[in-house]
């Protein structure tokens, strides 16, 4: 499947939308991700200028398993240890997969002003409930943050979305067993 994603890389359509650059490299950066037997998720900052600031992936399983080590969180210590004389409010993240909680309140966090995903996480995605979706709203201090930063789909071709969703859908599975293992302390987060 690695192989057919890419070949599929290697032939995408020339940019038409405004994210798709974006979208490419965070899709280059998921299957670097999946190549390692990682999550196959990318994400990538952007400065106001349209000009990348750096870019991450998922490295959960790199050497044991690492909870922590989403593309987001990735992405976030570069921002905080190489980029940290930038305003953040100026910074747009593109993610290959809608962010999950623990990446979302991060995000939050780290001041940035906007974040763009290619693909709804339907089954862990968060960012996209902080646009009022909870019956409950979030508590005040949340709230505030939320408000700072613009979350939504990123506008990119079909193609974009297709293939960062099956870089992530090639492995789920077989990642969630490793997590659950990890877990157990069974396999202490190995492959």
């Amino acid at each position: 499947m690695l192989d057919i994603l890419e070949q599929a890389l290697n032939m995408s359509p020339a940019a038409e939308q405004r994210d798709d650059i974006w979208a490419r490299l965070c899709c280059e950066q998921a299957l670097l991700a999946a190549s390692e037997n990682n999550y196959g998720v990318g994400a990538v900052l952007v400065n106001q200028r349209n000009e990348l600031i750096c870019d991450a992936r998922n490295q959960v399983f790199q050497q044991s398993y690492q909870s922590q080590r989403h593309a987001e969180m990735e992405l976030l210590n570069r921002l905080e240890t190489e980029f940290a004389h930038l305003n953040r409010r100026e910074l747009t993240l593109y993610v290959s997969l809608e962010p999950c909680l623990m990446c979302t309140g991060r995000i939050l966090l780290s001041g940035i002003g906007r974040v763009r995903y290619l693909v709804a996480d339907s089954a862990g995605g968060f960012a996209s409930h902080l646009q009022g979706i909870f019956q409950q709203p979030l508590p005040p201090a949340w709230q505030n943050l939320a408000s700072a930063v613009v979350i939504e789909p990123a506008k990119v071709q079909d193609f974009w979305r297709d293939f960062a969703y099956d870089c992530i859908a090639q492995s789920a599975t077989q990642m969630r067993g490793q997590v659950v293992k990890a877990w157990k302390g069974t396999e202490k987060g190995s492959r």
